[in-house]
């Protein structure tokens, strides 16, 4: 008889070299998200996206194109731009240096005298940028895979379950602060083994723990159930996740969309970040109910729940008793199998170029 598959060992979330490799050889090189395509509608529209050491600032051009840059100002490094907002110019609020909205330098005071200085020369350092489904992605790797090429076919799937994705608006948002290893909060995220144990609000209320179903296809980790209300009225669930960090959540109310975002932040801190986002027509009232749902129902259930659960793994795999335990993986379809987790840990393997087993 074969033994169980083993998880990972605990090195991969507490050792700060594997925390340096993930940089280089995942963060910088993957599709990482940054919001919905509607949240920057407007000419001058901005916002900064941290990926891990790096800070971008997506912008939408006079021409209606949205660009991604690196948020550095090319004459002595200083950071652009902080948070979101609007505006005509990128002007650094070191020495004034002012670039228009496709990256070109404008103004730099004080150059008039400078021999051979050329503005027309000057440019912000650009970042890949595509809009997959309505939302949009950045890649500091210019090489990168197109995520229509990576993903084939998910597009069609994703429109065929919610038509109208790419003009979906916001809703409301939270970020959730998890003490632990990035990977602790997704792997969490790719099992509903413990849906029974730890989330029974969810499961009672919203949809269904036991007829839980993950599957992976192309690359893409899937996740099915369907809803305990009204399928017409709410939907079932699905759920996309795509490689490393980010799902896409059809969410049994109203048929909003959610996006759930798992943000690095050090080798034992990392952020859950869930944004909703509805269809422009809902009715007030469910627009409201789905906020309330966000902010009072889900944090208190599923958002605090997996927050002492991450937490508490972390520090559990930080023991000097533990170094792996055995993956449930059942032979058949079931709730309870930890088949994502296997399939998302032999790929981040893979991708630090590590052997797998």
């Amino acid at each position: 008889m074969n033994a169980p598959r083993q998880a990972m060992s605990s090195k991969y979330y507490t050792d700060p070299a594997y925390y340096a490799l993930e940089k280089e050889q995942i963060f910088y090189r993957s599709w990482q998200f940054v919001c919905h395509q509607t949240d920057l509608a407007k000419p001058g529209q901005y916002r900064t996206q941290r990926i891990l050491d790096e800070n971008i600032v997506i912008i939408r051009g006079d021409d209606s194109v949205l660009r991604a840059f690196y948020n550095v100002c090319r004459h002595r490094g200083h950071r652009l731009t902080e948070g979101e907002g609007e505006c005509k110019l990128l002007r650094c609020p070191y020495h004034a240096w002012a670039y228009d909205l496709q990256g070109d330098l404008r103004a730099a005071p004080g150059t008039d005298d400078v021999e051979g200085f050329d503005k027309s020369r000057i440019a912000l350092s650009p970042v890949r940028l595509e809009v997959f489904c309505g939302f949009v992605f950045v890649n500091l790797d210019a090489d990168a895979v197109p995520m229509s090429e990576l993903y084939p076919g998910l597009r069609k799937e994703i429109l065929s379950l919610k038509p109208t994705i790419e003009d979906m608006v916001l809703a409301c948002d939270d970020k959730i602060p998890h003490e632990s290893n990035w990977k602790v909060s997704v792997e969490n995220f790719s099992e509903c083994y413990h849906c029974p144990v730890a989330h029974k609000y969810v499961v009672n209320n919203v949809y269904s723990g036991t007829e839980y179903r993950i599957s992976v296809e192309n690359g893409v980790i899937k996740h099915f159930t369907p809803t305990v209300n009204d399928v017409e009225v709410h939907g079932d669930l699905h759920i996309w996740f795509l490689w490393p960090n980010v799902a896409i959540q059809l969410f049994p109310l109203y048929k909003a969309v959610t996006v759930r975002h798992f943000e690095s932040l050090g080798i034992r801190d990392s952020s859950y970040t869930y944004t909703w986002y509805v269809d422009r027509d809902l009715p007030r009232a469910h627009l409201d109910e789905i906020t309330h749902y966000s902010r009072e129902v889900y944090q208190r259930y599923n958002g605090l729940e997996d927050k002492t659960i991450v937490k508490n793994v972390q520090l559990g795999i930080e023991s000097r008793s533990y170094d792996s335990g055995p993956l449930i993986i059942t032979r058949s379809p079931s709730a309870e199998s930890e088949l994502a987790v296997a399939y998302f840990q032999d790929r981040y393997l893979s991708e630090i170029g590590e052997r797998v087993e």
